[in-house]
């Protein structure tokens, strides 16, 4: 069983992630770190207690994360994608305003030192929390096992500029420090994630599955994002699960991905490429080794991810 503490800006992809882990017998979700991205810190941290309340996960600790990123700009939000309060037409009946004015690492630190050498940390927002967790304790960091991010785009436009995916142009400077500092990395990028469909058909074979409160919010929420997305790319086949397919990685699914290892920065000084994830994919370059060398996932299986997703969501074996 995996031991995980998802990073997560509880938006419509996250949440579906979220539920994912919930359910997945080989995930032992002992943390969510929550906080700004797709929405504000507080409707994120709201958004992770309402699911784990509807789940009767009550237990799992939440910990409010980064509230702006390390340029200390004001974020910008995306409620025409994720809805007004991250959940599509969702409205959780929790005032946000409970959760303002928490951010406490030490919970965090604790959690990976209780379980030294164990814990995976699956990044499925801005790298920012993520970031701030490194250079406070640097020491208690070095206990991780492993790191997911899903960020970037390699050999592909982004999703929030020509050339740059969301969760990293949301803070390049986190993201750079991550892709430079953190040992043990994985990223999975919006090269893949795109392609990590759910159709319209899928989602409804998982609701009529659905047997608990949580697991009955995930036809509402992802039909909204299908609409968003017919929006964006008109005639697309489903849903992209960005932050699903990376905590997906994490799990070590058989064909799931195929990945290549480099060292990755981001541009985070420039105004045309800023937000760009950048690795040397040029004929004649070769997997690198060292601690800042990081395995991207450059393909996935679709076939392989829809058969778990329904799986693990549908509650059969």
């Amino acid at each position: 069983m995996k031991k995980i503490i998802l990073f997560a800006d509880t938006g419509i992809d996250d949440s579906i992630a979220l539920t994912y882990a919930l359910k997945n017998p080989e995930v032992d979700l002992i943390g969510v770190v929550s906080g700004y991205g797709n929405i504000d810190r507080e409707k994120a941290y709201r958004n992770v207690e309402y699911l784990l309340e509807l789940a009767g996960r009550t237990d799992i600790p939440v910990i409010a994360g980064a509230t702006r990123p390390l340029s200390g700009e004001e974020p910008e939000f995306f409620p025409e994608i994720h809805g007004i309060e991250g959940l599509g037409p969702i409205d959780p009946p929790i005032p946000e305003e409970r959760y303002a004015n928490r951010t406490n690492f030490s919970k965090l630190f604790n959690l990976i030192k209780d379980n030294r050498d164990e814990v995976i940390i699956v990044n499925v927002g801005r790298c920012t929390s993520l970031a701030i967790a490194h250079y406070l304790s640097p020491e208690v960091m070095e206990d991780v096992k492993e790191t997911y991010v899903m960020g970037g785009a390699f050999i592909e436009p982004g999703n929030e500029t020509e050339v740059a995916e969301a969760n990293f142009f949301g803070d390049p400077i986190a993201a750079n420090y991550v892709c430079q500092n953190v040992v043990n990395l994985t990223i999975v990028p919006l090269n893949v994630t795109r392609d990590a469909l759910l159709s319209p058909s899928i989602v409804n074979l998982i609701d009529t599955r659905s047997d608990s409160p949580l697991e009955e919010i995930i036809k509402p929420i992802l039909d909204f994002y299908y609409e968003v997305y017919q929006q964006l790319e008109p005639g697309i086949a489903g849903t992209p699960q960005h932050d699903l397919a990376a905590l997906m990685a994490a799990l070590d699914i058989s064909g799931l991905y195929e990945y290549k290892k480099r060292e990755v920065k981001v541009e985070y000084k420039g105004n045309f490429a800023y937000g760009k994830s950048i690795a040397d994919f040029r004929p004649g370059s070769s997997n690198c080794f060292g601690p800042n060398c990081a395995r991207i996932a450059l393909k996935i299986n679709h076939d392989v991810f829809v058969s778990n997703v329904l799986e693990i969501l549908t509650n059969h074996k």
